[in-house]
């Protein structure tokens, strides 16, 4: 999932984010320990971040939940980029994040969201949705935002491979055949998630099907006034 979300977002930031006018400013939503910070800047963008948690190094600048009313603090503010980067399934209110997402942006500003289409329940209780295209496109128009594009990451191998890996295996009953066919399956399964992160069986065979990983959207906020701020 990692490097195929790196691959696809800074794809979209080269399309749809450069050149970066002088002063632009981006919001990572949701930016954790900020794995995007580094390539943000160096773009040219001056780099904010917001969570709804203090990270370890004390670097969120920003402290609130997307989906609540924002802070006073934060109502003014207009970025020219905000990334969203696999947060959204752990957002409950969608429409609310997608209403503050767009009040964020200046008019013109271009918003990049990722979510899982199919991944393993995790940082729970916090793990709401698994969205469509089509639900992501839906919320990000109701919010007055412009699609400009939606493309997925991963295929059926990245699919069967992750999960692959997020199983274990233990027999039924405790029998020679029972002991000896799981470990041969757990055997046959670590072999072939090797190869799939190799890329080897990807080589020869190409598994078709609608299936993959996770959905890349891009929209831009059209017309409307906007904030101006700075940060206090």
């Amino acid at each position: 999932m990692v490097p195929l979300l790196k691959h696809q977002v800074e794809r979209a930031l080269g399309t749809h984010a450069t050149p970066v006018p002088p002063a632009a400013r981006v919001l990572d939503v949701g930016c954790g320990e900020q794995p995007f910070r580094r390539h943000l800047e160096g773009l040219g963008f001056r780099y904010t971040g917001l969570d709804v948690v203090q990270n370890a190094g004390e670097t969120v600048d920003i402290v609130c939940s997307i989906d609540e009313p924002l802070p006073p603090a934060v109502q003014g503010l207009a970025f020219d980029l905000v990334v969203c980067v696999e947060v959204l399934e752990h957002v409950a209110d969608w429409p609310q994040a997608f209403s503050n997402l767009a009040a964020v942006l200046r008019p013109g500003g271009i918003l990049i969201v990722t979510c899982p289409h199919f991944y393993q329940l995790h940082e729970e209780p916090f793990d709401f949705w698994r969205p469509t295209p089509h639900a992501l496109r839906f919320f990000g128009e109701a919010a007055g935002l412009q699609c400009l594009e939606i493309v997925t990451a991963g295929d059926a191998w990245d699919l069967f491979g992750t999960a692959l890996s997020t199983v274990t295996t233990a027999p039924r009953e405790e029998t020679i055949m029972a002991r000896g066919v799981t470990k041969l399956l757990g055997l046959g399964s670590r072999c072939l998630v090797g190869l799939l992160r190799r890329g080897w069986l990807q080589r020869y065979t190409r598994l078709e099907g609608p299936l993959y990983l996770s959905n890349v959207a891009t929209f831009a906020r059209t017309g409307g006034a906007s904030g101006d701020g700075e940060l206090p």
